[in-house]
């Protein structure tokens, strides 16, 4: 089944979206390139984040072929997070050519990063009422909200942890798509993750 085909593809891509995140995130710390200095290897480890990033996108797209959403709100939000992702690539990239940080292009961090988090959660809610995943799968998108948010976003915006989540956060988050990547590559041996009621595809 083609769905499920393309289902397998996105999560294998957003499993190694995650783990190109968690060699980027133990690269950052143990090599001290949290500051941009502009060298080769902090230009090399800022494009495996960026690249991380787009993979981990794809996986998150893969909850739609994968069958974890039915609707068109479903849909919405899933394609909304993916959009999310690519704004702070966009500012990865603008920073990566030092652009100034009075730069618009900087506007897309905090954008990118609110527009991540309740798309995320809204994801989770539309997986959870569709009903049409089992098991750990239908809860890990709502599980990868609420971790991610009480230990990295809260904290953030509380003033908590102004300097960013540091490497624990990170890595957290890490682990948090990789549980929705491997989510959606197991949907791929799930045929009921495929099977549309009538009454859902009018919604």
């Amino acid at each position: 089944m083609e769905s499920s085909s393309l289902a397998r593809k996105a999560g294998m891509i957003g499993i190694i979206g995650a783990i190109l995140w968690l060699i980027a995130v133990i690269m950052q710390y143990s090599l001290n390139l949290v500051e941009p200095d502009g060298s080769a290897l902090w230009i090399v480890n800022e494009l495996i984040f960026l690249t991380a990033l787009a993979c981990v996108a794809v996986g998150f797209l893969g909850l739609i072929s994968g069958g974890a959403v039915a609707n068109t709100f479903g849909k919405t939000v899933v394609i909304l997070y993916a959009v999310s992702r690519g704004l702070i690539i966009i500012g990865g990239l603008a920073n990566l050519f030092e652009v100034g940080q009075d730069s618009l292009l900087f506007v897309v961090f905090p954008i990118g990063g609110i527009l991540s988090d309740i798309s995320a959660l809204l994801i989770g809610i539309a997986v959870v009422t569709a009903k049409r995943w089992t098991g750990w799968q239908r809860w890990m998108p709502l599980v990868h909200f609420l971790v991610i948010f009480f230990a990295v976003s809260l904290p953030l915006a509380l003033g908590v942890t102004p300097d960013g989540p540091g490497m624990a956060g990170e890595l957290i988050m890490g682990v948090m798509v990789l549980g929705v990547a491997l989510a959606v590559f197991k949907s791929a041996a799930n045929p009921r993750s495929y099977a549309v009621s009538p009454q859902a595809a009018q919604q």
